[in-house]
Formats: C-alpha cells, structure tokens, sequence
C-alpha cells in the first residue's frame, strides 16, 4: 500500500500537469480571432445551406456556418454525410434538422410520435430526449423545433395542443428533453402565423395576438437556443409595416432586445418571401441582415453552390458599399460562433 502510494506521489505532479496542459490546449483550440476571418468567411457563417452531396465547394470557398439534412436514407448515409463535413470544415457546423413528429427526416429507420400527439408535460420531456437521442447518434447538434406558435389550420399534428399553461409545459419539457442530449432548440416561427396558409405557396398577411407572442417569450424563457423568423405579414399585437416578417426590422429588432440566443429565417425560398424578390432572388440576402437576421436558412434544391455563391456575393457588396454595416456583421459572427462553443477574441 506504501509502494502505491509513492507511487501517486512520484507521479501525481506529472498526470497533473498533463491534464493542466491538455485543457489549456483545448482551449486555445477553441479560440478564434475574428479579425483574422476574411469577409467572405465571416459572412460564410452567417448561411446555413442544404448540401448537394459531398461538396468541399461548401466548406473552402463559401465558409458555410451550419447544414441542413432530411432526406438521406439511412443512418449510415446521415452519419457519413456529417463526418465528411465537420471533419472538413475549419469552424465547426451546426448541423439540424426538423424533429417534430410531422415531417420525419428519419423515416426510414425511425417512427416519431407527432406534437399534436403529446398530452402531458412528461411526454414532451420524453419526446425531447428521444429526439434528442437519435439527433446526438447521428451527428445532429441543432433541432429546428419545438413549434411555439398555435394558430394552425395547415399543418394540425405539428404543434402542442391543449390549454395554454400546459401548451407552456410541453414546450419547456421538450427544450429541456433535448437539452439533456446537448441539442440546441429552436423556437419557430416568430411571430406567429406561419401555419394560418402555406407559406411555401402563398405570401399573406395575418394578426398576432399578444398570447402568440407570449409563447415565444416563454421559450425564450426556457432557454432556447435559437429563434427562427417567419415569412407572413403580420399585424396586431406586433406590425411588420406591409413587410414580411423576415425582412422587417420592426419584428426582429425588438426581438433581439429580449433574446440573444441567434435569429435564424425560415427557409427563404418559401414563395411567402421569394414572390418579392421573384427576378433577382439574391437581393432578398442583404434585407434579411438588415432586418436583423443572425442566419439565412436556404434549403431548397434549387439553392445549389453557384446560387448560394451569389448571393453570398450580394452581401459582401452590401458591406463593400457600405449599405450593410461590418459590425452587424461581426455580432452575428460573434453570436454564431460562441454559440458553437469558441471563445471569440478581437
């Protein structure tokens, strides 16, 4: 026993220094400059893009922030797809899809229970987790869910039902639920009214009522991670001013005065917010900055490489001419990228 403890003693102050030392590397791992990140890379992390197979494009020339996933086919294929990217990417990628029971992206080797199928707070605890679970075995490191809003006449099985109290309780079960999994939430669609039509096929206008809102200051309550902007137009308890809300600097601004988690769109190429810019699309990216926007979430199989290029070129002109501020720029950077977990220096 004297031998082993000599032993510890001998040896402790090495295995304390190797461990000392590992942190301390670690760390500067995880430490990013951002005044050493061009502009085309800062502006890279604030897109958040839906991959055309395995494409390094994605990586070393667009610098893209984060990939979305929901039609691969198997786990195997959904595994491959995110080590290819993550293992290649100088800055770590948010990686998400949409979990909400709905539209299952894993149908193939999963069956998920729906939001409207959930009657307790304990289910939704249970449903996060679950999620949660699969999302953390296949590489996910972001939910696009839960759905805060209720008024839904689209789409009936993707949000909570019930009264508004345990509406509130289901919400924050289901953060939590993911959460013990180390999965970013996502709280969508402020302000509301994104399932009143189809957003995908029409661009509309709707009121908001200050109970709508109230759910998404709940969430942002119970620690969602992120909060994704809708396309309606909106009016009531909060105007957009005749704008969609993704583009409307009246909607966004005061969020981010309540929120400082990070803003993502929803998918811009929805024809609730394409149909404003239907002949040069690529103008609609320095509006969605300028309102206030941290991410651009543009998924749609006709946003491949070349198109994401142009409009990643459309905001460098932006800043370059001065009509988009460097600043606003670095604070979304700098959000996105602590979000991720670096240390963001100057």
């Amino acid at each position: 026993m004297r031998g082993v403890k000599l032993i510890i003693c001998l040896f402790l102050p090495t295995i304390l220094l190797t461990l000392f030392t590992s942190a301390y590397e670690f760390e500067m791992d995880k430490t990013i400059n951002i005044s050493n990140l061009s502009l085309e890379e800062k502006i890279g992390q604030l897109m958040f893009v839906k991959p055309i197979g395995l494409d390094e494009r994605y990586l070393n020339e667009l610098h893209i922030g984060g990939i979305f996933l929901n039609d691969l086919k198997s786990k195997e294929e959904y595994q491959n797809t995110i080590s290819f990217y993550q293992d290649n990417s100088n800055i770590k990628l948010f990686v998400s899809t949409d979990m909400e029971g709905y539209w299952n992206p894993f149908s193939n080797f999963y069956n998920s229970p729906s939001f409207g199928d959930i009657t307790s707070g304990e289910e939704a605890y249970n449903l996060g987790k679950e999620h949660g679970k699969i999302l953390k075995e296949l590489g996910f490191n972001l939910d696009f869910s839960p759905i805060v809003e209720t008024k839904n006449t689209v789409w009936p099985w993707r949000t909570f039902t019930g009264t508004p109290d345990e509406i509130k309780e289901k919400i924050s079960n289901y953060i939590k639920g993911l959460h013990n999994q180390s999965i970013l939430a996502t709280a969508k669609h402020y302000p509301g009214g994104s399932m009143v039509r189809n957003p995908h096929l029409f661009k509309y206008k709707t009121n908001i009522s200050q109970e709508e809102l109230d759910y998404f200051n709940f969430a942002i309550s119970e620690k969602a991670d992120f909060v994704m902007v809708g396309h309606p137009i909106v009016y009531g308890a909060i105007d957009s001013k005749g704008k969609q809300s993704s583009i409307s600097p009246e909607v966004i601004k005061p969020l981010k005065e309540k929120f400082d988690g990070i803003i993502i769109t929803d998918a811009v190429t929805m024809m609730g917010l394409r149909i404003s810019y239907l002949f040069n699309f690529k103008k609609a990216y320095p509006d969605l900055i300028l309102a206030g926007n941290d991410m651009i979430l543009d998924t749609h199989i006709s946003s491949g490489y070349k198109s994401l290029l142009k409009r990643r070129d459309e905001l460098k002109k932006a800043v370059l001419k001065g009509n988009l501020s460097q600043k606003s720029i670095d604070d979304s950077v700098r959000k996105v990228l602590e979000m991720k977990g670096y240390k963001v220096i100057e």
